[in-house]
């Protein structure tokens, strides 16, 4: 339902955002608002790397919180303003928001240093839903690692696994 709030199938754009939704979306046979109800809250685990990422990430959050039934609480990698909505970030955005490979090839230990913490704050916050918001390189892993982890620790995985690109 909020999802269809957020998107329109109006647009050729917004058509391919829906495939890559289809592709990157995952949701198990319980809905995530009564999960949340059941636990007292709802937890999402957002990554956003890139301040246009930020500032999308934190208008979402925003919306989540007028629009959940139960308090939501965030974790996860994200900017100023995602701060400002109440994200304590694991570390600066700027540390995964590499573009290009040559751009990367200097940074790629500390990028995957980066991935693998990310990992593990998201299977210990056991998320509800996850959003990743732009920076597709690092979302792509987070999103291919998160499905195999939380499925192996949680016995039932991550209700959403949701990629927002701009």
């Amino acid at each position: 339902m909020i999802l269809n709030k957020i998107f329109s199938r109006s647009s050729k754009t917004t058509t391919a955002l829906w495939k890559l939704q289809r592709k990157w979306m995952s949701t198990s046979s319980k809905s995530v608002v009564d999960m949340a109800i059941k636990d007292g809250e709802l937890r999402v685990f957002m990554v956003a790397g890139e301040v246009s990422g930020d500032t999308l990430a934190s208008r979402l959050m925003s919306a989540l919180k007028n629009l959940a039934p139960v308090p939501v609480c965030f974790s996860g990698v994200g900017g100023s303003m995602m701060s400002k909505q109440g994200l304590k970030s694991l570390f600066p955005m700027e540390d995964i928001a590499v573009m290009g490979i040559l751009e990367l090839l200097p940074h790629l230990y500390r990028f995957r240093v980066k991935l693998k913490e990310t990992i593990q704050a998201a299977v210990s916050f056991r998320p509800h839903v996850v959003v990743t918001v732009d920076s597709k390189g690092f979302s792509f892993l987070l999103l291919k690692e998160l499905r195999g982890n939380m499925s192996c620790h949680l016995g039932t995985g991550i209700n959403v696994f949701l990629l927002l690109m701009l």
